[in-house]
């Protein structure tokens, strides 16, 4: 459970860093989202998806966190 805190954090700080680096960053363009694997549920009798975990917080979501963290 502790996952979507952890990438969360995560996803805030890859988002000030690319913000500070590339002068034309975009969120929606050089962002494509968080993957984890989970490699004991990844095998070929339980089909592709299971043990793949996919997400993409908003926009929003990781500005208002950023800015709770860490005021930026």
């Amino acid at each position: 459970e502790q996952y979507i805190l952890q990438y969360h954090l995560y996803t805030v700080a890859l988002h000030q860093y690319l913000g500070s680096r590339l002068t034309e960053y975009r969120y929606d363009d050089h962002f494509g989202g968080v993957f984890y694997l989970f490699l004991r549920g990844i095998t070929p009798e339980t089909g592709a998806d299971f043990g793949v975990f996919y997400d993409r917080p908003e926009l929003e979501e990781i500005e208002a966190l950023g800015l709770y963290l860490c005021g930026k």
